[in-house]
């Protein structure tokens, strides 16, 4: 995968000219996002496409959603007021996954070639050199982290060193107990259940900032070869 991802980046053109042209591209995303991103929130249009092939449309709109900015957690929940609980985390997750290969493959693609000479000097290469080492682990703890947008962990590890297998397992596993809780919530807005909307927001709240420890002593500082806490 990776040396197809190669090959066709040397037939794009320059380092420089792929680059403007992620750039490029993820400006018209975000604008995509913000003028059209309220169609894929029409919960009442969703319902009436609802039918034996609906989960794989929305798995579908999910990943070309993640290429435009949409919010992760949107999504996610109203997946959860339109599918039951067995379908609907499947599909989130499968969702998630498709977005993320999507965004890093293009970013890998047009940015990578140009960015990794940045990456050699300081904190960035200590970060690079993480990603390369600990692609799987770093991901994971990486989507724990509720402060770092999901589509720009998709785009920022397209230019780094981490491999797209462990980039794309860290992901589902990192994911997914964030997934779970916005399915439920989903589950629950239709069934009416609001107290148990609180104490799964509580358990997930919770859930981040103990996830967010470990994230932090892997990406930390060094001082003297120790982390610095």
């Amino acid at each position: 995968m990776t040396s197809a991802i190669r090959k066709a980046s040397t037939a794009v053109g320059s380092p420089y000219l792929r680059l403007v042209l992620l750039l490029v591209g993820l400006a018209v995303a975000l604008a995509v996002g913000l003028l059209f991103g309220s169609e894929l929130w029409n919960v009442d249009r969703w319902r009436a496409e609802r039918g034996p092939w609906a989960p794989l449309l929305f798995v579908l709109v999910f990943g070309a959603a993640a290429l435009v900015f949409a919010p992760r957690p949107a999504l996610s929940t109203i997946a959860g007021t339109l599918f039951a609980l067995p379908v609907a985390l499947p599909v989130v997750v499968a969702g998630t996954v498709l977005g993320a290969g999507l965004a890093f493959g293009i970013a890998r693609l047009l940015g990578r070639e140009a960015v990794a000479p940045r990456l050699r000097a300081g904190r960035l290469q200590e970060l690079d050199s993480v990603f390369a080492r600990r692609g799987f682990t770093a991901t994971a703890l990486c989507r724990l982290l509720p402060v770092l947008p999901y589509g720009v962990v998709n785009y920022g590890a397209g230019i780094t060193r981490v491999r797209p297998l462990p980039f794309l397992a860290g992901t589902a596993v990192g994911t997914f107990p964030a997934n779970l809780v916005y399915v439920v919530v989903g589950n629950n807005l239709v069934a009416g259940e609001s107290w148990r909307l609180v104490t799964w927001l509580a358990v997930a709240l919770a859930a981040l900032v103990v996830a967010g420890w470990p994230a932090r002593r892997l990406v930390g500082p060094r001082r003297g070869g120790r982390r610095v806490p």
